[in-house]
């Protein structure tokens, strides 16, 4: 769908949760293919990341926003076996069903909600790439099912960056620093990653949770 390639490229992707919904359950059929062929490597640098911060395969692992599952297949080829997902398109999770990959997947939005997952569940979480559609505000809901010790990884295209407002004027580096100073997790690392999607650089961090 040429359509939706194009309008993830210009950033005019909807930004209410049932916009978002159906953008993606439109796209299930094509996504995964559509990325390929733009050059997509964010999920595998998320796997490779995750697989430096676990060397147990037998952790468990939680494929935030997960899309049909692109870094599940990353996972798996890193040798991982445990992996759930969540994410708010049921036409994906269709796919993801079908690919025999995740033990669990769960349709639910991502934000301050509280996910059907009980706490400290989860060795480590990849999201990957959907920071944009999400307010910052998620981020407590995703160190509360990931034990303490656990890595949380997540990535963010530089174009996404650039267009929304939550990334713009140091808000989102603040939201990350006040889960610092109140304790919650720390930082372990930042890279800027050079064709990450479209063209563009990536910027892919690792915190752990306390």
């Amino acid at each position: 769908m040429a359509d939706k390639i194009r309008t993830a490229k210009e950033g005019r992707i909807p930004t209410t949760l049932e916009g978002i919904k159906q953008f993606y359950d439109d796209w299930a059929p094509t996504y995964e293919k559509d990325l390929t062929h733009e050059g997509y490597i964010a999920p595998r640098r998320s796997a490779e990341a995750m697989a430096k911060c676990l060397t147990n395969k037998d952790a468990e692992i939680m494929d935030m926003a997960c899309g049909t599952g692109l870094v599940a297949q990353e996972l798996t080829q890193q040798g991982f076996k445990n992996i759930d997902g969540v994410d708010i398109s049921s036409e994906i999770l269709k796919i993801c069903k079908e690919s025999g990959l995740y033990r669990r997947l769960i349709c639910d939005s991502i934000g301050t909600n509280k996910l059907d997952i009980n706490d400290d569940t989860y060795d480590g979480l990849i999201i990957c790439g959907a920071l944009g559609h999400l307010s910052l505000e998620c981020f407590p809901q995703l160190i509360r099912i990931v034990k303490p010790g656990g890595p949380i990884i997540f990535s963010v295209d530089g174009n996404s960056m650039d267009t929304f407002d939550h990334f713009k004027d140091g808000k989102f580096e603040a939201a990350l620093q006040e889960l610092v100073r109140n304790g919650l997790w720390i930082k372990e690392s930042y890279e800027l990653i050079p064709d990450w999607v479209f063209n563009r650089p990536g910027h892919q961090y690792v915190y752990k949770v306390v």
